[in-house]
């Protein structure tokens, strides 16, 4: 997710509405919404970038069947990178789970982030409503949906192109 400000920074300075610098945004904290497989990598990577995650859907099942495929993961990346020391493998994974926390109600976690990333079903009726909630409960975060879908819903300024 340290790509996140560099890559707002470069959509900012080609949008035909960038000043001649761009704005610098900082993100530490990050709401992903969909549990899923796509949903749970992207929380991963979030956390284990630094910043503090709320993995967010429908039940508490879901929600811990998500935070297991990402120990699992965490735990194969750890012994890879840290194949040299494995205590220090341990701790990276202890202290990237510690970073992600879950919930099922994504209107009491997202108005205190600063990036809300949509990661749930390819149904464009269920992303229109969730879109409306969060323009009620999240209005001053960036948003995000790994979907073209975000095209049709875009708000540029909350709603920055990621992709390069």
């Amino acid at each position: 997710m340290a790509f996140v400000t560099r890559q707002f920074m470069r959509s900012m300075s080609s949008s035909s509405t960038a000043s001649a610098s761009a704005k610098k945004i900082i993100v530490k904290h990050v709401t992903v919404i969909g549990g899923g497989l796509m949903g749970a990598g992207i929380a991963q990577v979030a956390a284990a970038t630094g910043h503090t995650v709320v993995l967010v859907d429908q039940t508490e099942d879901i929600l811990a069947k998500s935070k297991k495929g990402i120990e699992e993961s965490l735990r194969k990346v750890a012994k890879k990178k840290f194949a040299e020391n494995p205590k220090a493998g341990g701790e990276f994974v202890e202290k990237t789970l510690s970073s992600i926390a879950t919930s099922t109600d994504a209107a009491s976690v997202v108005h205190s982030t600063d990036l809300v990333v949509e990661a749930i079903v390819e149904n464009l009726k269920v992303k229109n409503e969730l879109f409306k909630r969060l323009d009620k409960f999240a209005a001053d975060s960036l948003r995000h949906t790994n979907e073209k879908y975000d095209q049709a819903h875009r708000q540029p300024e909350r709603s920055p192109d990621f992709t390069v």
